[in-house]
């Protein structure tokens, strides 16, 4: 019997435990959109108002969860709406499958041999588009490709360094008519990393043979669904452990061996430990500038560097010197060790000595440098609002960030529970990824989701107030109004001498009054416009049942630090410090002692 490729095409995700998609409808999947509502008691889909969002709700659920989540959008604008959020995957390795509509192929310039640049209505290639950002893009033109095709797809994106992939299907593939016998098969390929045994006798003695041994953790470790093995991991490996740049649920501030985090915005304590060691062992971090700091040059100079990474080529970055590289998948490579029964421990003396980094440089540097200018009635500084949030807000919580300068303090402090979730596409940076992430995660999980953003990031998406709205999800928003964009504004400080462009209302940005905007969506609604009204704010956040937003008036040019700090030389090039010489300062002659040796 035969039956539609739009059917057998939810039939494949399902068979393959794909049960959500985020979606925006249109004519060119008219035939997609049908058979997701066809199968919408097997796969749940959420109407989204903008394909950005749709892509971005995927990347919340997928950091969430670990699976995979699709994505059914149109034809021209709805696909090449749809990619910022595929970028974001494609950089935090998230896995996720776009299905995009396709004008009739016999219709469009793609059948021709011509150099048109259009013919079918709302045609583009957009699998040109994508290709850079996905491990896999296609066309599908022939019907009984359809499922070799799929398949494929999600393998790819699920395999070794996981990512987005893309199915571009035309309205006539769509609609057609075939035997499922006939389909064409997908016949997988064995990928083996060059994963070697022997090397793992070579990180025991390197790793007993150091002085000053450490862990530095990333974001693969999530993404990699490795984090409990990671955990049987460090109890076999004990030495300190240093989360990574702009990763903050990798451990929980308390945890055995843990030092907080590390890199361009710190906090202090994990760059000393990096920057003393005399080994590293990098777990699931790809070690981009953020983490590195600008000048790769000075990182860790003292450290030999082992390397565990899924792909090669980020082990031959500029800059960076690594002294072994161990080609594997997070997961295997944490299996192989525990089957291997790794262990060593490190001295008491370095353990001695972070912890008197971890005494003397605290996480919460702004408070403990600052406090004595805080008033009742002054706007509030993002770090003692984050204080205050951990200190109040339940175990399990999970936190989903947008991108704004108010989400760095939950950066520099980490969590303080080891089951609460931080969800952030930071290294994309995509305003906007707020409201969409906190859909995303909602969908993978029946707890409350806080979502903390900026006036400026939550803009970008404010549409899907609506979605929230209308699903009733239980997402708790708290809005961190500066008045503008306050990255751009401390740029503009530092380097055009205050000249403000675009980022408040006097340079030419404004913002809506946002009691207004939530009556609009009918969500409820508190403001606490200082340090005094914050805990009850919270308080009230915390107990709503449902959606509802609270607005918190953060300090205006709000304190940004510690940080490394980049200037201009005489003919305009950036100048960059290494990570331990952080903005402000500290006197000399404590960073040579934290050190312990000369960098």
């Amino acid at each position: 019997m035969k039956k539609r490729v739009a059917d057998i095409i939810v039939d494949i995700l399902e068979q393959n435990e794909i049960d959500v998609c985020f979606s925006v409808v249109g004519g060119g999947a008219m035939h997609l959109n049908n058979a997701f509502k066809l199968g919408k008691d097997r796969i749940a889909t959420i109407y989204n108002h903008h394909e950005q969002a749709c892509t971005m709700a995927a990347e919340g659920y997928a950091r969430l969860t670990g699976k995979m989540a699709s994505v059914c959008v149109t034809a021209g604008p709805g696909g090449t709406n749809a990619i910022n959020g595929v970028q974001g995957a494609w950089v935090d390795s998230l896995p996720m499958i776009v299905i995009s509509g396709f004008p009739r192929f016999e219709t469009t310039a793609a059948s021709t041999a011509l150099d048109i640049r259009t013919r079918g209505v709302q045609e583009n290639d957009i699998v040109a588009q994508v290709k850079s950002i996905t491990k896999y893009a296609v066309l599908v033109t022939d019907p009984l490709a359809i499922k070799a095709e799929l398949q494929k797809a999600i393998t790819l994106a699920m395999s070794g360094r996981r990512g987005p992939v893309w199915i571009s299907v035309p309205l006539d593939v769509q609609s057609a008519l075939v035997e499922e016998e006939e389909l064409y098969k997908y016949e997988p390929c064995e990928h083996s990393l060059s994963f070697n045994y022997d090397q793992l006798q070579q990180l025991e003695e390197m790793l007993q043979a150091a002085e000053r041994p450490c862990i530095l953790t990333g974001s693969g470790i999530r993404t990699g669904n490795a984090h409990a093995l990671y955990c049987r991991f460090v109890n076999n490996v004990q030495i300190p452990i240093v989360g990574g740049a702009l990763q903050a649920d990798i451990n929980a501030n308390g945890d055995k061996y843990y030092y907080g985090m590390s890199g361009n915005i710190g906090p202090r304590c994990g760059n000393f430990i990096l920057q003393s060691a005399d080994l590293i062992l990098v777990l699931g971090n790809s070690l981009g500038t953020c983490q590195t700091g600008f000048y790769v040059e000075g990182f860790a100079p003292n450290a030999k560097i082992v390397m565990v990474d899924a792909e090669e080529d980020e082990a031959k970055k500029p800059g960076l010197h690594i002294d072994m590289f161990i080609h594997a998948d997070i997961k295997n490579f944490f299996e192989a060790c525990l089957d291997f029964n790794l262990k060593t421990r490190a001295s008491n003396a370095w353990f001695n000595h972070c912890d008197e980094l971890y005494k003397r440089l605290p996480r919460y540097e702004i408070i403990a440098r600052h406090a004595s200018e805080f008033k009742t009635n002054d706007r509030v500084p993002i770090q003692l609002f984050w204080k205050e949030f951990l200190e109040q807000v339940p175990s399990k919580t999970v936190i989903a960030l947008g991108n704004s300068s108010c989400v760095r303090g939950l950066l520099q402090v980490g969590i303080d529970d080891p089951e609460q979730r931080v969800l952030v596409n930071y290294n994309c940076g995509s305003m906007g990824d707020d409201l969409p992430e906190a859909i995303g995660a909602c969908m993978g999980t029946d707890q409350a989701v806080y979502c903390v953003t900026g006036d400026g990031s939550i803009m970008l998406n404010i549409q899907e107030l609506q979605t929230i709205r209308h699903h009733d999800f239980p997402i708790k928003i708290i809005l961190c109004n500066n008045k503008g964009y306050g990255a751009i504004r401390a740029s503009c400080k530092n380097y055009f001498d205050g000249m403000y462009n675009g980022c408040d209302a006097e340079s030419g940005l404004s913002f809506p009054a946002f009691d207004k905007v939530a009556d609009a969506f009918g969500i409820p609604y508190r403001r606490s416009s200082c340090i005094g009204e914050l805990h009850q704010g919270l308080d009230w956040l915390i107990k709503q049942k449902g959606p509802c937003i609270l607005e918190v008036d953060q300090r205006i040019d709000d304190f940004n630090e510690p940080r490394v700090v980049s200037c201009l030389d005489s003919e305009g090039r950036f100048v960059t410090p290494a990570i331990h010489e952080m903005t402000p300062l500290l006197p000399r002659e404590d960073i040579q002692k934290y050190l312990l040796e000369k960098v």
